[in-house]
């Protein structure tokens, strides 16, 4: 059997074994006034469902439906649409023909939605579910002080991939907890002269935001973080500014701490292109560290294991290991404990007594619980266990995302209406940080936030 088909079967076999658990104890979880009917009280009928997920990331979510099929006798019709997710279900809703719940990748839809009453409130709905979310989850599904949503899916931004085996023969011992230590970290990298200290994913400009939104935040804090989202803070801030000056310092001289240089980020780094670098499917690694969310994770070749430890090695082939550590404050910060992410929001369009189970169901940790166990998945829902999580590199990041001392929403998901713009405005200041550039187009994007937002 090949190694794909291998990886294939297993997965199949986790599948298997986490919707039997689910459907094992169905009747508990509903005898607890969770989503799910008794296996005696069959709903029936059906109800539709989109959300941007295809592939094995469709495969995964159908995993978490089908016990809530089988149990209510309720057909769930699925439709992932891809990146065009906002841009379907506005045009369903305008034409009158919206699925009953979607899950849409932002806030902003959902408040969109909810003030041309397209939405349905959910408290009354969800019921105790809703205390299975932290304050700020809760907030960003909130408007006009009515529950509008729930984040099912929740993705970590704090993370900082990295090859263990290229930090160990760096002679680095430990991972940077502060930013100082990152730029001596890559300073000691780079003067190996083997391998570049960061393999940068640039896009189209999207990874290159959340750097800065990353950095911004752990400099600045979640009250600062939330002015500039809203522009009641200016981007040509004082502490916009000192951001910019940080995030020069990280990428270097004319990028001479990227793989590639600046050419090569800007030329090779799409995402997930610009994960290999650091952990190649063959050869060895060029690079020691990739900046991005937790979903880094689903690119990261199936043979590498989670985790640094000590049989960790440069061969892509012969034990290779991934690793995370959380993006470091400054010493002096007081924002260490500050989340940037972002995540999928559930939302009800038509009430029926299917698409109301079918949303408190997604409320629900044990929905959560199945993908947890599946990998490649992180929930906003305190009440599913880490243990649910199938290795110690997923458990920290759903950690993490559960325990933040503050959260935010990823900045340019916010910024509806001039989101290219801003990321095109990212990779402007990137390939020219001079002091004269960065007040160019700082001026400019308080133009474009102005123009897109009102104020």
């Amino acid at each position: 059997m090949s190694v794909l088909n291998r990886v294939k079967a297993s997965r199949k076999a986790v599948i298997a074994a986490v919707a039997l658990t689910t459907m094992a104890g169905l009747t508990i979880v509903a005898s607890n006034g969770s989503a799910l009917a008794s296996t005696s009280k069959k709903i029936g009928g059906s109800v539709s469902i989109w959300a941007e997920w295809t592939s094995t990331e469709q495969q995964d979510f159908k995993a978490v439906l089908q016990p809530f099929e089988d149990s209510t006798g309720i057909t769930v019709h699925y439709t992932g649409k891809g990146s065009n997710m906002d841009t379907a279900l506005d045009a369903a809703v305008a034409g009158g023909s919206p699925p009953a719940v979607a899950l849409v990748p932002d806030p902003g839809t959902l408040y969109t939605l909810a003030a041309k009453h397209a939405i349905k409130p959910l408290a009354s709905i969800i019921g105790k579910e809703a205390k299975n979310y932290g304050t700020a989850w809760s907030s960003l599904a909130t408007y006009k002080k009515k529950l509008y949503g729930v984040w099912f899916k929740a993705a970590n931004k704090n993370t900082v991939y990295y090859n263990p085996a290229v930090f160990a023969a760096a002679g680095i011992t430990s991972t940077p907890t502060t930013w100082s230590q990152l730029l001596a970290d890559e300073t000691t990298i780079a003067n190996g002269g083997t391998y570049a200290p960061v393999s940068l994913c640039t896009d189209i400009g999207w990874p290159v935001a959340d750097l800065f939104q990353n950095l911004f935040l752990k400099l600045n804090g979640a009250a600062a973080y939330n002015q500039l989202a809203a522009h009641t803070m200016k981007w040509s801030s004082p502490d916009v500014t000192n951001t910019f000056a940080e995030m020069a310092q990280l990428v270097g001289t004319a990028g001479s701490n990227l793989l590639g240089g600046m050419k090569g980020a800007l030329a090779d780094g799409s995402f997930p292109n610009c994960v290999s670098g650091v952990f190649p499917s063959k050869g060895s690694p060029t690079a020691a560290m990739v900046f991005e969310a937790d979903f880094v994770t689903t690119s990261v070749p199936s043979n590498y294991t989670p985790g640094s430890g000590s049989s960790c090695t440069l061969s892509a082939t012969a034990s290779p290991c991934y690793d995370t550590f959380n993006f470091p404050a400054p010493s002096a910060s007081a924002y260490g404990g500050d989340i940037q992410g972002s995540g999928d929001v559930a939302m009800l369009l038509k009430s029926s007594r299917q698409s109301e189970a079918l949303i408190k169901y997604l409320a629900s940790p044990g929905a959560a619980d199945i993908w947890a166990n599946l990998g490649g998945f992180a929930s906003a829902n305190v009440k599913v266990p880490l243990s649910s999580y199938p290795d110690t590199v997923a458990k920290a990041d759903a950690k993490a995302l559960t325990s933040a001392k503050a959260f935010v929403f990823s900045l340019d998901d916010l910024q509806v209406g001039w989101e290219p713009q801003l990321w095109a405005d990212m990779l402007n200041v990137l390939q020219n940080p001079s002091a004269s550039n960065v007040t160019t187009v700082e001026a400019l994007m308080d133009q474009q936030a102005t123009t897109a937002l009102g104020h």
